[in-house]
């Protein structure tokens, strides 16, 4: 029978770590992937994190050895490697003491100087699951495959909209969704094989790890078995289907025929951007609920990306499963304790303001007893966030240093936000940080004040960091985040925190967020974070007077270096985000000279090199991102942009027109009063 047939089965051992291992490679054999920190003799155990790197295979045997602690994004992972008909063989201690076994994975989750706290909440509700789930059975319909080619209905209805983006009409991109193992990337590969023996034609193939489009490149070679394999794809005749990672795609921008992004949830959304703006022919595809972080999340960030740039685009969802038979128990117990499909808790067309909410402290013990509850916060996570993983869920249910919140309408949240005590260091482990002896995890806001921004006295202050702020996606922009926002403020005040702060991936909308609350930005990071592709800001706010003040000459010291890093680590900074992370603006002022250099520049008087000084007092005293001359601006005189680069940007014909819309810029901010010193 094909495995896309059969459900696969799943057996729970349970007792010592030995009688355990031993009892599982009774049911191995030499095709087995144990994962794990220990294997009996002869398998070798491959570790957890590195898992990643397997994405991509199957086999009909896994044992999963959670007996030393337990990752529940391998786990999820590790889900979706088994085909139908095979086996899935997790070990544990046994459930009456699981919580209490001590854990790696828990450990990592425990500043220093915090004890380890037990038993794990996150442990307690997976092993009543389990408990239940192995009482439960169930064999559902798998529905029948079509053709002669063995693809699902879905898969036939993707490769004809994928041949439609590569002949049809341009600028009209593609999205695939779907759970794991219904076939995305094969299908992905079976429509670049056929278009490779229709013409001569070059198909890239981007995501975000080389291995993620392992059965990509296998489905296009086993529909093109003379086609001999290059370095980083295949040949076929004169037509190539080549990978390149996303980040040498857009910087070296080489043409192509079709572009096909892999997991495009893995990439940050920025740097996706980038590429759909760049190809007119472009397939994507995203799991929606899985370890990668949740495509639901990224879609509701995508759908409308794509509205704006390209309103043509076409969806669709992949529902049959390929790999297993619909209905896979396993499958669905991978979604009843990793939550891997939680939404927030649907609104039935009210439109609740923030004074119709109350914003009170979540417990541990709240969320364990009331599964709704924890489902409605973890899917509001996920829709904030399109990188929360499975693993987020051990945080929750696990971290001593976090503190959860939420904003409720009667019973449903609909807000919620994640706060991480850290700072009060001991003077030792603090005299360690100072002198760079250290750098302890779990203590991220006061580390950057004390080693970034010339703020060692955060390290020995009480201090929070808000890790997440989620408002039910349909309630944005209505207020309710900066009231969630106000009652965190005044409690972390009420309990006697000297700073509250938060590290993002900057957007100007985000920066505007907590400058509208009164925080401070200190510092931006100089490289994109993998996780969002954006500069990591930090915002903070003093609590008290003494850190009030040592937050404002942060600050300060951050304005004065914050221009000049625009022309080295900055240049190619948005500018409007450049503008929201400095002062608010106000009047302008200059002097005789300074303004008479910049009417003799606006009038095309005075070249661009002889007004600059003039030009740089009146740059730095801007502060409106939505203007695109304070824009122009920006990039000219503080990043040092090209006049090419800026008539690139700009979609203007040369450098005559850079230059004109400069000179106009200039007048438009001049012609308003100025004041002079």
């Amino acid at each position: 029978m094909h495995p896309s047939r059969q459900h696969r089965h799943f057996l729970h051992i349970s007792g010592t770590p030995e009688e355990c291992r031993m009892e599982a490679a009774r049911h191995a054999d030499e095709t087995t992937l144990w994962i794990g920190w220990q294997a009996p003799a002869p398998f070798d155990p491959l570790p957890p994190g590195k898992l990643v790197g397997r994405l991509g295979m199957e086999t009909d045997i896994l044992v999963f050895d959670a007996l030393e602690g337990f990752d529940p994004d391998a786990f999820a992972m590790a889900l979706g490697l088994v085909r139908g008909g095979g086996r899935f063989l997790l070990l544990t201690p046994p459930l009456s003491r699981w919580p209490q076994v001590r854990d790696r994975e828990l450990e990592r989750l425990v500043p220093a100087e915090w004890p380890v706290t037990s038993p794990s909440g996150f442990l307690e509700r997976f092993a009543a699951i389990l408990d239940n789930w192995e009482r439960e059975t169930g064999t559902p319909h798998s529905p029948a495959r079509t053709g002669e080619t063995g693809l699902t209905e879905d898969q036939e209805r993707s490769k004809e909209l994928i041949r439609h983006v590569a002949q049809g009409h341009t600028r009209r991109p593609l999205v695939i969704t779907a759970d794991r193992g219904r076939g995305k990337s094969t299908i992905l590969g079976i429509s670049a094989a056929w278009l490779l023996q229709q013409r001569h034609c070059r198909i890239l193939v981007t995501a975000p790890r080389r291995e993620a489009t392992d059965i990509l490149f296998q489905q296009a070679r086993k529909a093109l078995p003379v086609a001999p394999a290059t370095g980083d794809g295949v040949q076929y005749g004169n037509s190539f289907l080549t990978f390149m990672a996303p980040d040498a795609l857009l910087r070296e921008a080489p043409e192509a025929d079709l572009l096909l992004v892999d997991e495009a949830a893995g990439i940050p959304l920025p740097l996706l951007e980038g590429l759909i703006r760049k190809y007119g022919r472009i397939v994507l595809t995203s799991t929606v609920h899985g370890y990668e972080g949740s495509g639901r999340g990224f879609l509701l960030r995508l759908g409308p990306l794509l509205d704006r740039i390209r309103p043509q685009w076409k969806g669709i969802r992949l529902e049959q499963p390929v790999r297993w038979a619909a209905g896979d128990p396993l499958e669905a117990f991978g979604f009843r304790t990793l939550l891997i499909d939680a939404e927030p808790a649907p609104l039935e067309g009210e439109t609740p303001e923030a004074g119709d909410c109350v914003a009170r402290p979540l417990s541990r013990e709240e969320l364990l007893a009331d599964e709704s509850l924890l489902k409605q916060l973890f899917g509001l996570l996920v829709s904030a966030h399109y990188r929360t993983t499975p693993r987020d869920l051990r945080y929750l249910l696990d971290a001593p240093n976090l503190s959860l919140h939420g904003l409720f309408q009667r019973e449903k949240l609909l807000g919620a936000v994640l706060v991480a005590r850290e700072g009060n260091l001991s003077r030792e482990l603090a005299s360690a940080v100072r002198t760079s002896q250290r750098r302890p995890k779990g203590y991220l806001l006061p580390q950057l004040l004390a080693t970034r921004c010339q703020f060692p006295e955060a390290l020995e202050m009480r201090c929070e960091r808000v890790v997440r702020i989620a408002i039910h996606p349909r309630l944005q922009n209505r207020g309710l985040g900066s009231h969630l926002l106000r009652y965190l403020v005044n409690r972390a005040r009420r309990d006697g925190e000297a700073l509250l702060g938060t590290s993002f991936g900057a957007t100007p909308p985000l920066v505007h967020f907590w400058k509208a609350a009164g925080f401070e930005a200190l510092r931006l990071g100089q490289r994109r974070e993998a996780s969002s592709g954006a500069h990591a800001a930090l915002m903070v706010l003093g609590l008290e007077p003494e850190a009030t003040k040592l937050v404002e000459a942060a600050a300060q010291r951050f304005q004065k270096n914050f221009p000049l890093q625009l022309g080295e680590a900055f240049t190619g900074l948005d500018a409007e985000l450049a503008l929201a992370l400095r002062p608010p603006q106000q009047e302008i002022r200059l002097d005789d000279s300074e303004a008479a250099a910049l009417q003799a520049f606006a009038q095309g008087r005075l070249p661009y090199l002889d007004a600059m000084a003039a030009l740089r007092s009146l740059t730095l005293q801007l502060g409106d991102g939505q203007d695109t001359a304070q824009r122009l601006l920006v990039m000219k005189v503080l990043q040092h942009r090209s006049l090419q680069e800026l008539a690139r940007l700009q979609e203007l014909p040369g450098k005559a027109a850079v230059e004109a819309r400069l000179r106009q810029a200039v007048l438009d901010l001049t012609q308003s009063p100025l004041r002079r010193p």
